[in-house]
């Protein structure tokens, strides 16, 4: 994908953030070369990765002792995919505070534009020598501040804060 992209104050914001491309790598699929669930958590997770770089969780700010840890997950499976398929990870920023993190990950054929699947996901940031959450650092949370005050304007994907259930006719 090239160099990641960092944020810099006054930089205009995507919305939606597009930080993350791949291929289904052949590790990814099964024995029918369709790409596995977990090969889905896996490119959301690269996805979120990407994310961190951009905001500036880096080697630095881990090395230093904080992190985002992932609290809950929610996947939607729309569409298959196969090995060597592109991939594209587009990020919503729903909401953020001072110690929480709440995103949206859209993923699409990244030669026909289908969208294949979606995550909601709610992070906690971590004071990793504690083991405790903690607030976010000044300048990450700099950072997402302004990408929240970009997204939280935009229409909300319809399966936020979707509920599995059976549903009964």
């Amino acid at each position: 994908m090239g160099a990641p992209q960092i944020w810099k104050p006054g930089d205009q914001i995507a919305t939606p953030l597009e930080l993350y491309t791949c291929v289904v790598e052949p590790e990814w699929v099964d024995y029918n070369n369709h790409m596995t669930e977990a090969a889905y958590l896996t490119a959301f997770g690269w996805g979120s990765d990407a994310l961190f770089t951009y905001i500036g969780d880096d080697d630095a700010y881990r090395a230093a002792g904080h992190s985002f840890y992932t609290a809950e997950t929610h996947i939607v499976y729309e569409r298959e995919c196969y090995g060597g398929d592109p991939l594209k990870v587009d990020t919503l920023i729903l909401d953020v505070d001072h110690k929480r993190l709440h995103l949206h990950h859209t993923m699409y054929h990244g030669t026909t534009g289908t969208r294949l699947s979606t995550t909601e996901q709610m992070l906690v940031h971590v004071d990793m020598n504690l083991g405790k959450a903690c607030e976010i650092l000044p300048n990450v949370m700099q950072a997402l501040n302004a990408i929240f005050d970009v997204h939280k304007n935009a229409p909300r994907p319809e399966d936020v804060g979707r509920v599995m259930k059976i549903r009964r006719k």
